[in-house]
């Protein structure tokens, strides 16, 4: 792992992955636990947002149910496991900017009746049928929806009966900052449990995508790089997802076919900082060309001066011999010259 890397900070990491493609390469050689960590705090801060406007939305339902039941309901009564809300009259509450967007009641409600009304609720993301014995709740994100007996929520609760000044009086004393809490942290729990999740199967697959495109395009990244790499593609369609959840949630903005761009905008991150690491390295090899070309000249050179200073050498000894036979000749002419000059003065003596 490189410096640079070690030095970045969550928040570097997050504003990179966005907007700084050629930094992806330096994303693929760090550890894959430390993708998921940014992973995993990514996918936090994104349940703590939408929590939030989860946190908002129920408050503001809350109090406009209870607003509802002091004046459209005379009447509420709890006992033997059996309710009964206004006689058992038929009411029903659509709305589809609250978070349950429709609320059906009927406590007298026949079995043909609970059936008609569970495919009425069944037409919303969200919703609750209240009856007699139970109350049904349907959630978009249940494979089916739940039901919920009287006498099991009563046996936990210790409750046998009740009326509608009970039910006021419990209203009254709730704590709403602990319910608000409470609500609020289940959502946290429950949202990111379920994108981190989800999450992970999109990064696993931009991985595999990530794999196979690399060998297309001629360079051989791993599975844990390319799954690396996949982390931070999914940080700007993250962001935008959360961004979305929470225009919906509070001015009702549809965007059809988002799923498809979140997809779509994932994949072109991917496949981009992967043509960006095969750039790199073309430019890595030009350049590393280069320097063996300067090398191959250098070591040429080299080769030359080597190649004149053994010819220098082999001349000297050469050239030292010769020197040592013009040494002699000229020595031995010296001496014979001084050999003749003896002769002639010896001759002149005997005579």
């Amino acid at each position: 792992m490189t410096e640079e890397n070690k030095n970045m900070n969550f928040f570097n990491r997050f504003i990179t992955s966005i907007k700084d493609f050629e930094k992806y390469a330096i994303f693929a050689t760090e550890k894959t636990r430390k993708a998921i960590a940014y992973l995993a705090l990514v996918i936090l801060i994104f349940s703590i947002a939408i929590a939030s406007v989860f946190t908002y939305k129920f408050n503001i339902s809350t109090n406009n149910a209870i607003d509802y039941f002091k004046s459209n309901i005379s009447e509420v009564s709890y006992k033997d496991n059996n309710l009964n809300i206004n006689s058992g009259e038929e009411l029903k509450l659509i709305n589809p900017e609250e978070v349950l967007p429709i609320v059906i009641i009927n406590t007298n409600a026949t079995e043909e009746q609970e059936q008609n009304y569970q495919k009425e609720i069944n037409s919303y993301k969200n919703g609750i049928l209240i009856l007699k014995d139970k109350f049904i709740y349907k959630n978009e994100m249940l494979s089916q929806n739940i039901n919920y007996e009287y006498k099991d929520i009563a046996s936990i609760y210790g409750i046998s009966e009740f009326e509608k000044e009970d039910v006021l009086t419990f209203i009254a004393n709730t704590n709403n900052i602990n319910l608000y809490v409470s609500f609020f942290v289940v959502i946290v729990i429950y949202l990111f449990t379920i994108y981190f999740v989800s999450t992970m199967a999109d990064v696993i697959m931009l991985g595999i995508l990530g794999f196979i495109f690399s060998r297309i395009v001629g360079i051989r990244l791993r599975f844990k790089a390319t799954f690396n790499m996949g982390v931070y593609a999914l940080t700007l369609p993250i962001l935008l997802n959360m961004m979305y959840i929470i225009f919906n949630s509070i001015i009702g903005l549809e965007i059809k076919y988002f799923s498809w761009m979140y997809t779509t905008i994932s994949y072109i991150y991917m496949i981009v900082a992967i043509l960006m690491i095969k750039t790199d390295l073309i430019n890595r090899q030009v350049e590393l060309m280069k320097i063996i070309e300067e090398q191959e000249k250098i070591k040429k050179e080299i080769e030359e001066q080597q190649r004149r200073k053994e010819e220098e050498e082999k001349r000297e000894p050469k050239d030292n011999n010769e020197k040592k036979e013009k040494k002699k000749d000229k020595k031995g002419e010296e001496k014979g010259k001084e050999t003749g000059l003896g002769d002639s003065r010896s001759c002149t003596t005997r005579k």
